[in-house]
């Protein structure tokens, strides 16, 4: 009997010490008053375009990530993480595992777990935005936490399956049209994009043009081109969809008041004929972030106004092999593309037709000591009243500012308004027809050179 109480109390003594010897954060807690900590109360999907399963088009989300913190010396066991509607648009990664529920999920004091959360939202055919929300339900001894999913929808135009444009067709401001495959506008046909339409590109998709191209955007409400990326770290990324290609066939083809940006090339045309009618006009349009050619013109007839160009890795704007070319009130800087550049911003050559060139009121500035190249061929009308930035001996000093920092205002946030102190103000020469600005303000006299006109800086009252 004496044996079996000793045996009694060391077994106890065991379990004792083991029980002392468990680490403080497994020891897990029943504390009714018990917390979780979470990076964000609301985890943020913006607008997303909608899924269309029927043509094979999936738009789900990027992923969204948020951290569950235990922030406690001691260990919880979460008993629950769920969807609040397993229905919902919403998926998550918990653990490793897509799943819309786990239990008795065990978490060491003062240790975190990482959550990830996508959005797929089926097409709807509305044209309204919609929201959805849903919760992530965490319940921990016997208490309730949850981190709110918010997401917008859009149902878009899709044009998918490589579309041929037949007649005259017209596209509207409102929901955006969508191109998953390139879009081609036969010799006969024309689209013509409405102030305020969007147009949206899968990644390498193209816009090719044999017929007539005509985007209309105002001073007021743009016609904008850019990529199906939408989050913020493809913003200004450039390269993620093909750019609008012209052949020798296209006419009346116009891009006024749009903003183009993200994409491989901007525009290119090839159209060698015996006339000198315009095969393209840009007129207070942008045109960014490109990972070759801005414009691209080979024995093409060109005019470009009030246009700005910007952050491409290769040539801004680049004239071969014949054409003309007005190239009047423009702003062509290339100073913090963040790639590799050793070829001008803007640069004419042509071997064996003559290029027709009148440049006039323009600023040609970038990161490079020489960003305006003129070679062989090129017949000048009149270069004159620009700010440029080139090593060329043969461009007249009496009427150009060569190698003077135009003074942007903001130009590493894509603000190329003049700064007070810029020697582009006043600087330019009245041109017959032009006198407002790339956003409506009037030309002084003498203008400012370049697309922007200055204007007072207007301080943000806080």
């Amino acid at each position: 009997m004496k044996k079996e109480y000793i045996y009694t109390v060391i077994i106890a003594a065991i379990f004792s010490f083991c029980y002392s010897c468990t680490p403080e954060d497994e020891v897990i807690s029943t504390d009714p008053g018990f917390n979780l900590e979470f990076s964000v109360d609301t985890v943020y999907f913006d607008t997303l375009f909608t899924s269309k399963e029927d043509e094979n088009i999936d738009m789900t989300s990027i992923t969204k990530r948020f951290m569950v913190y235990n922030r406690t010396n001691n260990a919880v066991n979460i008993s629950e993480i769920s969807l609040s509607d397993p229905n919902s648009i919403y998926g998550l990664l918990i653990n490793g595992f897509a799943t819309e529920k786990v239990e008795n999920t065990f978490l060491r004091g003062g240790d975190s777990m990482l959550i990830l959360a996508e959005a797929n939202i089926p097409y709807q055919d509305q044209s309204e935005i919609l929201e959805y929300n849903a919760e992530v339900n965490f319940f921990t001894n016997g208490n309730r936490q949850n981190v709110t999913l918010n997401a917008f929808s859009e149902d878009p135009f899709y044009i998918s399956g490589g579309p041929i444009v037949f007649g005259d067709v017209v596209w509207t401001k409102g929901r955006p049209y969508v191109i998953i495959d390139s879009l081609y506008i036969e010799q006969t046909s024309s689209l013509t994009a409405e102030a305020g339409t969007r147009i949206i590109f899968d990644n390498d998709a193209k816009l090719l043009v044999s017929g007539s191209l005509q985007l209309l955007g105002t001073t007021e409400d743009s016609v904008r081109l850019e990529s199906i990326r939408l989050d913020n770290q493809y913003e200004n990324a450039p390269g993620q969809w093909g750019g609008i290609i012209y052949d020798s066939l296209s006419h009346d083809n116009k891009i006024f008041g749009t903003f183009l940006r993200n994409a491989t090339f901007g525009l290119y045309i090839y159209h060698p004929d015996n006339d000198t009618d315009v095969d393209l006009h840009i007129e207070n349009s942008t045109i960014q972030n490109i990972s070759q050619v801005g414009v691209s013109v080979i024995n093409a007839d060109v005019k470009v106004v009030n246009t700005i160009i910007s952050h491409t890795i290769s040539y801004a704007y680049a004239h071969a092999s014949g054409g003309n070319c007005e190239f009047l009130y423009n702003t062509v800087v290339n100073s913090n593309t963040g790639f590799f550049r050793e070829r001008p911003s803007v640069a004419f050559e042509s071997e064996k037709e003559d290029i027709q060139l009148t440049f006039i009121n323009n600023i040609i500035w970038g990161s490079l000591s020489n960003e305006f190249l003129i070679s062989e061929g090129v017949v000048e009308k009149s270069i004159t009243n620009n700010i440029l930035k080139t090593e060329s001996q043969e461009i007249s000093t009496e009427d150009n500012l060569l190698n003077q920092d135009p003074y942007f205002r903001y130009p590493y946030s894509y603000n190329f308004q003049l700064a007070d102190d810029s020697p582009a103000r006043g600087f330019g020469v009245a041109i017959e027809g032009i006198t407002t600005d790339q956003i409506g303000n009037n030309r002084t006299t003498p203008p400012d050179v370049g697309a922007l006109q200055w204007q007072e800086e207007v301080e943000e009252m806080l």
